[in-house]
Parts: C-alpha cells; sequence; structure tokens
C-alpha cells in the first residue's frame, strides 16, 4: 500500500513538473509572436494567466518535494529525482519571469524603426536559441537523456555571443546620432530584453546540469568536470 502512495506520490510530482515545462514553453512562444507584432492584446492576457500559474505550480511542487521526503523516507535513486524536481522546478519558475519580463518590455518597445532591423533579427535569432534550448532541457530531463543535456549546455554559447553582438549593433548602429526620448527607451528595452534571454539560456543550462546529476550522479556546475 505505502508502495502504491509512493508511486502515486512521484507521478503527481511528474504531471505537476510537466503541466510547468509546458506552460513555460508556450510563454516563449507567445513572446516570439509578439516580437513580429506586439500589438495583440489577447496575447499579453494570456501571458500573465501562465504566469499566476507556473507561480502556483511552483510552490505546489515546493511543498509536494518536502512531503515526499519526510512521508516516505525515499531511497537514494528517488531521493535524487525528488531533489531534481525541486532544482529544475525553480529553474522553470526563473523562466517564467524572464519570460514576462520580455513580454513587457516587448510592449513598450518599436522595433519597426529602419535602425532597429539588424536587432531586431538578432534578438529573433536569440529567441529562437533560447526557446530551443529551453525545450531541449526539458526534454533531456523528461527522458533522463544525459546526451541531449550535454548538447544543450555547449549552445549556451550562442545565446551568449548573440547577447553581446545585440550590444555591439546597438552600438555601431547609434553611435553619434540624436536619439529622441522613444529611441533611448528602446534601446534601454532591447538591452533588458537580451539580458533576460540571456539568463533563459542560463537556466536552461542550469536545467540541463540538474538532468546529467540525475542520470549520471555527476555535479558539473560550476565547471566542476569530476
Amino acid at each position: 500500500m505505502t508502495t502504491n502512495i509512493k508511486l502515486r506520490q512521484l507521478e503527481l510530482l511528474l504531471n505537476d513538473f510537466e503541466l510547468l515545462s509546458k506552460t513555460a514553453l508556450i510563454q516563449m512562444q507567445i513572446a516570439t509572436k509578439l516580437l513580429e507584432d506586439n500589438s495583440i492584446e489577447s496575447l499579453y492576457e494570456e501571458a500573465e494567466s501562465n504566469e499566476i500559474i507556473m507561480d502556483r505550480l511552483e510552490i505546489k511542487v515546493r511543498e509536494e518535494v518536502v512531503f515526499t521526503i519526510f512521508q516516505f523516507n525515499p531511497i537514494a535513486a528517488d531521493l535524487r529525482k525528488i531533489v531534481t524536481y525541486q532544482d529544475i522546478t525553480t529553474n522553470l519558475e526563473r523562466v517564467g519571469d524572464m519570460l514576462l519580463n520580455i513580454i513587457h518590455f516587448l510592449r513598450k518597445t518599436d522595433l519597426s524603426a529602419h535602425h532597429f532591423e539588424g536587432v531586431k533579427r538578432l534578438i529573433a535569432k536569440m529567441v529562437e536559441y533560447a526557446g530551443e534550448m529551453l525545450r531541449n532541457a526539458v526534454f533531456s530531463f523528461s527522458n533522463e537523456d544525459a546526451h541531449t543535456a550535454y548538447q544543450v549546455i555547449q549552445e549556451d554559447d550562442k545565446v551568449d555571443d548573440l547577447f553581446h553582438q545585440i550590444s555591439l549593433s546597438l552600438q555601431e548602429t547609434l553611435s553619434g546620432k540624436a536619439l529622441s526620448k522613444s529611441e533611448i527607451q528602446s534601446i534601454i528595452h532591447i538591452n533588458a530584453i537580451s539580458h533576460n534571454l540571456e539568463r533563459i539560456g542560463d537556466s536552461a543550462t542550469n536545467i540541463a546540469e540538474a538532468t546529467i546529476y540525475l542520470t549520471e550522479g555527476k555535479d558539473i556546475r560550476h565547471g566542476n568536470k569530476q
């Protein structure tokens, strides 16, 4: 009986994780759509609702993790998986916060101006790479696939490079030009968007590292390869 209850509790954790990760990916899709057209009001409403769902799920998973550990005294393998759920859930909730930041900045940013064309392409590419990292990180954990997790970690360099390219592009394109108040605000927002995307790449890397810890028992955070 106790074993069946424990299995159901672990299944409950899995279901909550799947809903949380699915909602995070939906938020990424919303950001992608708003990058193309930031006038779609219904997407902002959907994003706010999704953020509430993610916050509640993060709290729920945290409580379930504590309950599962104290109620069932899980064996080492199960305990490692339960702790990993907590770690990944925290990172997904952070991703949700960063995506909502991006969505808010997109609402206030006019990327249609001619001098922002190159930057907009770089942001679109950054969104694509960060989204792919997030999807693959979630896949690696759901399938306990260390190979994909290592690939996610390697892809983070692409997101970091684009972050620096956007900064340089803004400097090269707008240096020495007289800028309006709205253009200056747009530059600030673009920097904030790229910064949040860079942090999403970092969180996807954290999820991949947690997957490697789960599957191989190795903690490779902070450059530790042992």
